[in-house]
């Protein structure tokens, strides 16, 4: 584990495989492999981020910056800064939400060292719609934070955020007809409930303010972008239009 510009990291993978920096969502950080790994089936041993097959890097974000929260700007220098103690001069992103965002950053912050990036839903600004949503949950986490509950106030704002990463078929096939005696048969509350309160479990308040503000703060050049960039897209995604990527 190595520590630079208040960020912590992981590296796994030979030292010779081609280097991959993972990110992921606000909630995700540098448990990207093994049990509680934030990226299961796609991250670990036979998936498509295999490593035995790549140098695997994975990191906590900045949650904070001087703004209050961190600009895209500060995430990429805290990032390059700790890909350098690994003496690693050239990486691919693979980035999803805001990763996807900030692997942006990092190729307009150092095209000579990014090779590429691939950016799974997300974009260089964000949307309206999704930015009217996240605050609507910063406002739920900062009203239970000024009555002394910002635990339970941080359950409901993930309860709400959950809604938002799923469409509406996603949600009818899991949930209106599911199998008796599976996890799904305890209906769609349950598993908001349990989701919630999974997240205020293992998140401060503060740290989930300061990385949604984040979020929606991305505002990128793209025109500036001069690597090979890989969109992956979700047609029906409620918080980054297919337009906008």
């Amino acid at each position: 584990m190595t520590r630079a510009a208040s960020i912590e990291g992981r590296i796994t993978g030979p030292d010779d495989a081609p280097a991959v920096l993972v990110l992921g969502g606000i909630s995700s950080g540098k448990a990207l492999l093994g049990e509680g790994g934030w990226w299961p089936g796609v991250a670990g041993a036979g998936g498509a981020l295999d490593p035995d097959r790549y140098r695997l890097i994975s990191a906590d974000f900045l949650n904070t910056g001087e703004a209050g929260f961190p600009s895209t700007g500060e995430q990429a220098r805290a990032l390059l800064g700790l890909i350098a103690g690994w003496d690693i001069d050239r990486f691919h992103v693979v980035g999803a939400s805001y990763g996807g965002s900030i692997g942006l950053a990092l190729a307009l912050a150092a095209p000579d060292r990014v090779t590429g990036v691939t950016c799974i839903s997300a974009a260089h600004r964000a949307d309206p719609l999704a930015t009217a949503w996240r605050s609507i949950q910063r406002g739920i986490a900062e009203f239970g934070l000024r009555h002394g509950d910002g635990a339970g106030a941080l359950e409901l704002s993930r309860q709400l955020a959950m809604t938002t990463y799923r469409t509406r078929d996603e949600l009818r096939l899991r949930f209106r007809n599911p199998a008796p005696g599976t996890r799904d048969a305890r209906g769609v509350t349950a598993w908001l409930e349990a989701s919630g309160a999974k997240y205020a479990a293992r998140t401060a308040p503060e740290h989930f303010l300061a990385l949604s503000q984040a979020l929606d703060a991305v505002d990128l050049d793209a025109g500036r972008l001069g690597v090979p960039i890989h969109y992956i897209a979700v047609e029906d995604d409620l918080l980054v239009p297919l337009a906008d990527m």
